[in-house]
Parts: structure tokens; C-alpha cells; sequence
């Protein structure tokens, strides 16, 4: 499986009073990561918009493992796994850029609607030729 990659650095506004990054700003990172990925393959949330779909995230999983502090580098690696369905599964980590300790390890799950709100059940046309080159490009080994 073909992860990508993103840096990012623990910012003073997402640590607690404890000095250790904040849990909900996890989810923000797996964010960062998932935009980047969905750049490289034309489906960011507008491009998706002007081909008359949306995708909004129905579940989501955050497995914590270790503390980040303010300053510290980090490695956001994301990738997706091939849908039976038509809906977007990414896989998240978060590391220590320093020693690539696992900080924590998610997954996102999105359907896939038309802009109207109706449920697709099959991938067609533009989006699913972007779909399938962003899969083919994670199943990479």
C-alpha cells in the first residue's frame, strides 16, 4: 500500500493545559493529510462539487498511542483503501517526524452524494476515472 505523506509541526494553540497535543486536533490533521492526497487526483471537495457529487464523512475511528508537545515535527501519512461501495475509505498515522514514533492511527469513511443529497450506488464517468486513479495509485506497493 502507497502512503503520502505530509509535515506539519505541533502548534502552541493545539496542546491542553497539560502541554500534550490536544485529541480533536487529530482529526484536523487527518484532514491535512486527506487534502493532500485528494489533490494530487483533482477531487478536492470543489472540483467534486463541479462534477455534481459531495462526500461527507459518516464514520470516523482515531486509535491514540502516544503524545505529541508543542513544537514537536510531525508526519501525517495517508492513503485509501479500494471501496466495495461507493463511498471513500482513508487510512490515517501520525508520527513523530524525530523517530517516526506512532502517535495515533485513524480512518475516515465518506458516502458519496450528488449534490441534491441522492445516494450513489455505482461510480461513473469523471469521478469514478479520478476515484480509480487515486485507488490504483494507493494499492501501489
Amino acid at each position: 500500500m502507497h502512503w503520502v505523506e505530509t509535515e506539519s509541526t505541533v502548534r502552541f494553540n493545539e496542546v491542553d493545559e497539560w502541554g500534550m497535543a490536544w485529541y480533536g486536533h487529530y482529526m484536523a490533521w487527518f484532514e491535512v493529510g486527506r487534502m493532500a492526497l485528494l489533490r494530487r487526483f483533482d477531487l478536492m471537495p470543489g472540483q467534486m462539487v463541479d462534477l455534481g457529487y459531495i462526500a461527507p464523512v459518516i464514520a470516523l475511528k482515531c486509535d491514540f498511542k502516544h503524545t505529541a508537545a508543542c513544537g514537536d515535527q510531525i508526519i501525517i501519512k495517508t492513503t485509501v483503501i479500494k471501496p466495495k461501495i461507493a463511498a471513500l475509505t482513508f487510512n490515517f498515522e501520525v508520527l513523530l517526524k524525530e523517530d517516526r514514533t506512532l502517535l495515533a492511527q485513524g480512518e475516515t469513511t465518506q458516502v458519496l452524494l450528488t449534490t441534491k443529497r441522492k445516494m450513489i450506488y455505482r461510480l461513473s464517468g469523471e469521478l469514478e476515472k479520478r476515484i480509480n486513479n487515486l485507488v490504483n495509485f494507493c494499492q501501489l506497493e
